[in-house]
């Protein structure tokens, strides 16, 4: 369709890094990825950090991953398909269509922020425990396949996909869902965290997190 997508979560691909370098436009852009995503591990080793002590989360643990590695398998799936045609530092502007990894925390709200901050319209936020995040500027669209998050937290989700896991939804009709709320929202209907007035901007400070 021609549009300019944007993902990132640079700590989530650990253990999948070299599958996710596959999906790269070039050998370049590949090698690229690679090296953000060292640095990053060098600067948590640097810093007396361990990785492990933050991902998965507690939440992840509680909603049934085991391993970073089954984390990162996760978000590289839910990811897109599509070649991969650039590698941003936090807050670059994409130049053209196509899919683009960012350089970016995995926590939420600093996330969405600088991808704001890159001249991202919408955002589309999977989350599995009911991760409530909103921001002041981008809309924040939120959808869960969790049911007992989509039943509990209803206010809060905006497509409700549990369906895919209650085996009543198909993946291509879930897609579907997505696509449909995207347009409506695009076209001025408020998200829940707009609804709700629920905002947060996180800024990078010193430095990255984990």
């Amino acid at each position: 369709m021609g549009g300019t997508i944007i993902f990132g979560e640079t700590p989530e691909t650990t253990g999948a890094e070299h599958v996710l370098a596959r999906h790269f436009a070039t050998p370049e852009l590949a090698g690229k990825f690679l090296k953000v995503h060292k640095d990053y591990l060098d600067l948590i080793e640097s810093k007396g950090a361990d990785l492990l002590g933050t991902q998965p989360t507690q939440g992840n643990i509680a909603g049934g991953l085991t391993t970073i590695e089954e984390k990162a398998f996760g978000n590289i799936q839910k990811a897109g398909k599509t070649p991969i045609v650039g590698v941003l530092a936090p807050c670059e502007e994409p130049q053209g269509p196509g899919r683009y990894f960012m350089d970016t925390s995995s926590a939420a709200a600093e996330c969405i922020t600088v991808m704001m901050a890159a001249g991202a319209v919408l955002h589309i936020f999977i989350t599995g425990q009911g991760n409530i995040v909103g921001n002041p500027i981008e809309p924040v669209i939120k959808m869960s396949a969790n049911p007992n998050t989509c039943k509990h937290m209803a206010e809060h989700i905006d497509v409700d996909i549990s369906g895919v896991l209650t085996l009543e939804l198909s993946l291509e009709e879930a897609a579907d869902k997505v696509m449909e709320c995207l347009v409506k929202t695009a076209r001025g209907r408020l998200t829940d965290a707009e609804a709700l007035n629920h905002n947060e901007f996180v800024l990078t400070r010193l430095y990255p997190s984990a």
